[in-house]
C-alpha cells in the first residue's frame, strides 16, 4: 500500500483535532525545511487560516447561529488549504512513511494505530471573580490538547452540571450564579485522539 497524507482524516476531524493537526504540520514542516522546501500553501497564509478559525471558535461558544456559520466557513478555509497542503506533503514523500512522519500529518487511517488518550487535567484553581455571581478556573496546560470541555455544577449536586462551556487554553469563567452557594468545576482536555477524562474537581464560594 501507498503510505500518503490522511486527507479524508483532515476533513472528518472534529474542531479541536483540526486544530492539533494543524499545529502539529506547521511545526513538523518548519522543522524540516531542508526536505519541504517550498510548501503549498505558504505556512503563513495556513497560521493566518488556522488564527482566524480559532477566533470564530471561540465566537461561535458564546454567539448565536451566525457566529457558527462564521467558524464553519472559516473552518472550510482552513481545511481546503491542509488539503492542498497534505497533496504537496504527499507528492515530496513519494510513498516515504519516515518524511511523511516528519511533516506531522496523519497517514493513512490513524484510527488503525490509536493513540491512548491525553493525560486527565490537574484539578482547576478556582477563584471568585471580579463581580458578583462570576467564577474564574484555570488548570495546567496539557500537552497535545486542542481544546478543554468544562462543566459546572453545585457542589450539593455534582452531577447536575448548571453550565458547560468549550475554551482552546486552559482558562474559563462563568457568570450569572447565585450568590452565597458553592460550586464545583472540573475540566477535561481533547486531543487528536479524544477526550481525557475529568478531572477532580475544584470549588469556590461564590459571593
Amino acid at each position: 500500500m501507498i503510505v500518503k497524507p490522511a486527507i479524508k482524516y483532515l476533513l472528518q476531524a472534529s474542531d479541536a483535532q483540526l486544530i492539533v493537526i494543524v499545529r502539529a504540520a506547521l511545526a513538523g514542516i518548519l522543522d524540516n525545511v531542508a526536505i519541504f522546501t517550498t510548501p503549498n500553501p505558504a505556512l503563513t497564509v495556513i497560521q493566518t487560516a488556522l488564527d482566524a478559525f480559532i477566533v470564530a471558535l471561540e465566537d461561535a461558544a458564546l454567539g448565536g447561529p451566525a457566529q457558527t456559520a462564521i467558524k464553519n466557513g472559516k473552518r472550510a478555509e482552513l481545511a481546503a488549504l491542509m488539503r492542498l497542503l497534505a497533496n504537496y506533503v504527499g507528492a515530496v514523500a513519494n510513498g516515504d512513511l519516515g518524511i511523511l512522519l516528519l511533516s506531522g500529518l496523519p497517514h493513512q487511517q490513524p484510527t488503525r494505530t490509536p493513540v491512548g488518550p491525553l493525560p486527565q487535567p490537574e484539578p482547576p484553581k478556582v477563584v471568585r471573580g471580579p463581580h458578583s455571581g462570576m467564577l474564574a478556573g484555570a488548570t495546567a496546560p496539557v500537552h497535545g490538547a486542542g481544546s478543554y470541555n468544562w462543566r459546572l455544577a453545585l457542589a450539593s449536586a455534582p452531577t447536575v452540571y448548571v453550565q458547560t462551556a468549550q475554551t482552546i487554553s486552559g482558562r474559563v469563567s462563568f457568570d450569572g450564579l447565585t450568590a452565597g452557594e458553592t460550586y464545583s468545576l472540573a475540566v477535561n482536555a481533547v486531543g487528536s485522539s479524544g477526550p481525557s477524562d475529568y478531572s477532580e474537581p475544584g470549588t469556590t464560594m461564590i459571593i
